[in-house]
C-alpha cells in the first residue's frame, strides 16, 4: 500500500508524463514521476530525494526534470 499523499501534479505538455509532489508517510516531502501507458497512468515511481517542504520538492523537480527545467528557466 502506498502511504504517500499527492499534493500537486505537474503535467508535461502532451499529457504522457507528469511529476507528482508528495508528502511521505514519515512527514517529509518528495517528488516522483509517472507515465501514461495505454491510456492509463502507471504506478507512482520511486521518491526522488527527501525534502523539508513541498515547495522545496517542487523547486528541485523544476531544476532536475528536463521538461520542467525548460519551462522554468
Amino acid at each position: 500500500m502506498d502511504n504517500r499523499k499527492v499534493l500537486k501534479i505537474l503535467d508535461k505538455p502532451g499529457g504522457n508524463e507528469r511529476v507528482l509532489i508528495l508528502r511521505r508517510a514519515d512527514g517529509a516531502f518528495s517528488y516522483a514521476l509517472q507515465w501514461r501507458q495505454d491510456g492509463e497512468w502507471s504506478k507512482i515511481g520511486f521518491d526522488v530525494g527527501i525534502y523539508d517542504s513541498a515547495d522545496t520538492a517542487e523547486t528541485e523537480a523544476m531544476q532536475r526534470v528536463a521538461w520542467l527545467k525548460a519551462g522554468f528557466h
